[in-house]
């Protein structure tokens, strides 16, 4: 039992490994630091900056979204970045999106979580694992997609063909180690972010 634990972990370890190195190159093609354009900007000046606003609800949230927005270009290259750096840099996938979104809004007082699926079918006809936020407001559920670029869309622009759950502490750390991958793969075969 002990020999099976034991490489079980080795395996495991060999693994993240390799996802790590084979993530490295689509990471050191990303120049460093804020993105070109923005100014500096952390999450939290911008949590002072929205709650300055004094905006009724509905519009502070789509405020929130369209700070998001223009801020966070989708970037698969930067997917070991906290979602804190990712939205202070200026670049994020969907997870550091969602995150960022859901961080501000929590901030601002709302009810919200991030969700995923494993599968979801996109408007390209692609298929794919997603993140986005759920806000509870008003014994109503409003779903946000992060990193759809029209932030006045109140409609989803994919649709969930697994089971929506949230974020486990040990399924975000798994995440974050798939998600480079497959983002470093996609950049790898794509030549670009989106």
């Amino acid at each position: 039992m002990t020999d099976i634990i034991e490489i079980s972990a080795i395996c495991i370890f060999t693994i993240l490994v390799l996802y790590t190195l084979f993530s490295i190159p689509a990471m050191l093609i990303l120049p460093p630091g804020i993105r070109p354009g923005l100014e500096e900007l952390t999450i939290e000046e911008a949590v002072g900056s929205l709650k300055s606003m004094n905006l009724p609800d509905l519009e502070l949230i789509q405020e929130t979204r369209k700070l998001l927005v223009t801020r966070m270009q989708y970037c698969r290259r930067n997917s070991y970045d906290s979602y804190r750096t990712a939205f202070r840099r200026g670049y994020g996938y969907c997870v550091q999106q969602a995150f960022a979104l859901n961080f501000l809004l929590t901030e601002l007082g709302f009810e919200s979580k991030v969700a995923q699926s494993h599968k979801n079918r996109f408007a390209n006809g692609t298929t794919g694992g997603h993140a986005w936020v759920r806000i509870h407001y008003n014994n109503t559920i409003i779903e946000i997609d992060p990193s759809d670029k029209n932030w006045q869309n109140e409609k989803m622009t994919f649709v969930p063909l697994k089971k929506v759950t949230g974020f486990s502490f040990f399924f975000r750390i798994l995440t974050i180690w798939g998600s480079a991958g497959v983002n470093a793969y996609k950049y790898y075969t794509k030549g670009k972010d989106e």
